[in-house]
C-alpha cells in the first residue's frame, strides 16, 4: 500500500481553481489506487503550526547544517517539531503539491513549509559543498495555476518563480522525478480562455493520476 503526501495551500478554500486540478486528481488515483494511504496537509489551516523562525529556531538550524549537533534543551524541541514535519515526507511514496502563483512565486505557507522541511540531517546532507538529497526515490506532481501565462521559451518564462523553483529547492532534497500539471493564463486572457484553460487542465491532471 502507498501512501501520498496530499500538500497544499490553498487560501481560497473552495473558490480556488488549483483545488479543481487537485480533486481531478485524487478521484482518479483513488480509484486506480483504493488502497493507498493519504496524508492530508493544509498549509493554509495549518500555518501557525509551522516553525516561527525565531532565534531559537534559526540557531537550531544553524547548529545541525553547521556545528556538531549538540543542541540544548529548548533546540532539541524545537528539531523534534521540524522533524514532524519531515517524517511525513520520509514515509511518502508520492509527493503531490498543489498551489496557485502568487506574486510570480508562491504562497507564503508553501514558503514557511519548504523552510521547515528543507533541513540538514533530515532531508539533505552537505558534504565537503555538496548537497546530497535523503528522499530519493519519491516522485512529485505539481499541480499549479496562475493568472498569467510562462510557456518556456516566451518573453514571460523568466518571470516564472514558481515551478522552476519548486522543482529546484524539491530536487535539493532527492524528490523526483516531476510531473507538472499549469492551468494558465486564469486571469489576463478573459473569462473564456481561463475556462477553457483550466478545463482542459482538469482533464490532464486526471490522465496523469492514472499513470501513477
Amino acid at each position: 500500500m502507498g501512501i501520498v503526501l496530499d500538500l497544499f495551500a490553498l487560501p481560497r478554500a473552495e473558490r480556488s481553481r488549483t483545488r479543481k486540478l487537485r480533486n481531478a486528481f485524487f478521484s482518479a488515483y483513488l480509484e486506480k489506487n483504493p488502497d493507498a494511504s493519504r496524508i492530508e496537509v493544509d498549509l493554509v489551516r495549518d500555518a501557525e503550526k509551522l516553525p516561527a523562525w525565531d532565534e531559537w529556531d534559526v540557531q537550531t538550524k544553524f547548529e545541525m547544517l553547521y556545528g556538531e549537533g549538540n543542541l540544548d534543551e529548548e533546540m532539541a524541541a524545537r528539531w523534534n517539531a521540524l522533524s514532524r514535519w519531515t517524517d511525513q515526507l520520509h514515509q511518502a511514496n508520492l509527493v503531490v503539491i498543489s498551489t496557485p502563483m502568487w506574486n510570480l512565486s508562491i504562497p507564503w505557507q508553501m514558503k514557511r513549509w519548504i523552510d521547515a522541511v528543507v533541513q540538514a540531517r533530515l532531508t539533505f546532507e552537505l558534504s565537503k559543498g555538496e548537497f546530497k538529497g535523503l528522499l530519493g526515490g519519491r516522485p512529485v506532481v505539481l499541480l499549479v495555476s496562475r493568472d498569467g501565462a510562462y510557456p518556456p521559451g516566451s518573453p514571460t518564462a523568466a518571470w516564472d518563480f514558481q515551478v522552476p523553483y519548486l522543482k529546484t529547492i524539491l530536487g535539493l532534497m532527492g524528490l523526483g522525478p516531476f510531473h507538472e500539471v499549469i492551468a494558465e493564463p486564469m486571469g489576463l486572457a478573459g473569462p473564456q480562455v481561463a475556462k477553457e484553460a483550466l478545463d482542459a487542465a482538469v482533464i490532464k491532471a486526471a490522465e496523469l493520476a492514472k499513470t501513477l
